[in-house]
């Protein structure tokens, strides 16, 4: 029965490659410049989102440290070295929502108005939450959560 059922489909199988021209099934595979292929650029602002990501966090985590260990206040937030890891962090997240938009067929300056007003406003609210978090970090009153909503 086993056997049959093997035969039956490699049968099947060879006669199927040898009749049709398989020139006729495909159709022509459209060439994209890498410069032009929203998948390449998708990846390299994922690349750009972690990478600049990871940087904030670890300085973050040495600003907690030094205040934990040093007693050195966190809260000079606004120095070179996190400002341009957010800023990467948010740029590379525009790049992703263009390079996204325009895989479904949406005009490049359309979707690039629209993923820099939606990374500015993350972006900024992000910023302060982090900053108001810091401030109560440094003052010793950390809300819960819950106190926020």
């Amino acid at each position: 029965m086993i056997n049959t059922n093997i035969k039956n489909i490699i049968t099947f199988i060879v006669v199927n490659l040898n009749e049709p021209n398989i020139d006729e099934f495909i159709s022509e595979y459209q060439q994209i410049k890498p410069i032009e292929d929203p998948v390449f650029w998708l990846s390299c602002g994922a690349f750009i989102c972690v990478m600049s990501g990871l940087i904030f966090a670890d300085i973050m985590k040495s600003k907690l440290n030094n205040w934990t260990s040093k007693k050195i206040s966190p809260i000079p937030l606004e120095n070179p070295r996190t400002i341009s890891s957010w800023f990467s962090f948010f740029t590379g997240l525009t790049i992703i929502f263009v390079s996204a938009l325009s895989i479904i067929n949406f005009s490049i300056i359309k979707s690039l108005i629209f993923s820099s007003i939606i990374s500015m406003i993350f972006g900024i609210s992000m910023w302060k939450a982090i900053k108001d978090l810091l401030i109560q970090v440094d003052a010793g009153t950390v809300k819960e959560i819950d106190e926020f909503f």
